[in-house]
């Protein structure tokens, strides 16, 4: 049995593809969501194998929370969603879905009663910044969600991705998050810098790479920002060779156990096998000792408490 020290929280991925594509770039833009690294969708399942893979989780480990993710999991099409809430609830895991929230009025009511923490994408305080990474209208799609999760006293907690230009913005987005939480209960707040992961680009290293040092010291001022409010603030900087990712276990909706063991240059995270066939805890613990092979760690809880939208 994993431990909850060992392993506190599982990213279930329904589909690997995204609906952001949906919205038009901005004028000034160089296109939505250019920092991403999504792909079309490679999880192909049923309702069925999606609770014996909540099960199995759920029999050999004590994590819990489970961060539905993707991709995005609140898509045009039916990906086993909301049964896959409902039972992973009705194990005991509470659940946090990671969505850009353009289609969550859509699947709401389904969803409601079985979301413990809603994770919202927002880089801006306003429509100009906001739009300008995840395309025209976002923002005011993100209003809206807000609306509707507050006047139902909904878990909050923001991503935010973040340019050299964008790090001035934050103090100003760090006031909306700090007005939201007097409002509804908000958990945290991810702000993440340019990461390449062994598959980057000169030209999103010319969009969104700038110096790691900014980058800490613009989170640690708008940390200061939040001091007090009980938003925990999480940061994802770009990593060195020399400083590896913390540990963190996907688990894909087919059984598919994957696992980011924490090389920067690797091009994605290794695949471990399947954990209805393999079982979870014997891979999980696999990805532990290939871990230990490299000379890292695994991460602390805060550490893995939250990922990249």
């Amino acid at each position: 049995m994993l431990t909850r020290d060992e392993l506190g929280i599982v990213h279930l991925v329904l589909n690997t593809d995204c609906n952001a594509w949906d919205l038009p770039k901005t004028a000034e833009s160089p296109g939505v969501c250019r920092f991403c690294y999504r792909e079309r969708n490679r999880v192909h399942t049923d309702e069925a194998t999606v609770r014996r893979v909540i099960d199995r989780v759920r029999a050999e480990s004590d994590a819990h929370r489970i961060v539905f993710t993707g991709g995005d999991p609140v898509m045009p099409y039916d990906n086993h969603l909301e049964p896959a809430l409902q039972h992973a609830q009705a194990a005991g895991f509470e659940t946090n879905l990671h969505t850009n929230g353009l289609l969550l009025a859509d699947r709401y009511a389904a969803l409601r009663d079985h979301v413990t923490l809603y994770s919202l994408a927002v880089d801006g305080p306003d429509g100009q910044s906001a739009d300008w990474f995840r395309g025209s209208g976002y923002f005011a799609a993100f209003q809206a969600n807000i609306a509707l999760l507050v006047s139902d006293r909904r878990r909050l907690a923001f991503n935010t991705f973040t340019t050299a230009a964008s790090l001035a913005t934050l103090p100003s987005l760090a006031e909306t998050i700090t007005g939201l939480a007097a409002r509804t209960p908000v958990e945290y707040w991810l702000i993440s810098q340019y990461r390449p992961i062994g598959r980057a680009n000169s030209r999103k290293a010319d969009l969104y790479a700038y110096d790691r040092e900014a980058f800490t010291e613009a989170v640690a001022h708008v940390r200061g920002l939040l001091s007090g409010t009980g938003i925990q603030v999480y940061d994802q900087p770009t990593r060195a060779a020399e400083d590896p990712y913390p540990f963190r276990v996907w688990v894909l909706a087919d059984g598919t156990v994957t696992a980011d063991l924490g090389s920067v240059a690797a091009p994605s995270n290794t695949v471990l096998g399947n954990l209805l066939s393999d079982g979870f805890e014997p891979l999980v613990r696999r990805a532990f000792a290939s871990r230990s092979t490299t000379g890292t760690s695994t991460a602390t809880s805060s550490e893995k408490e939250v990922t990249a939208p």
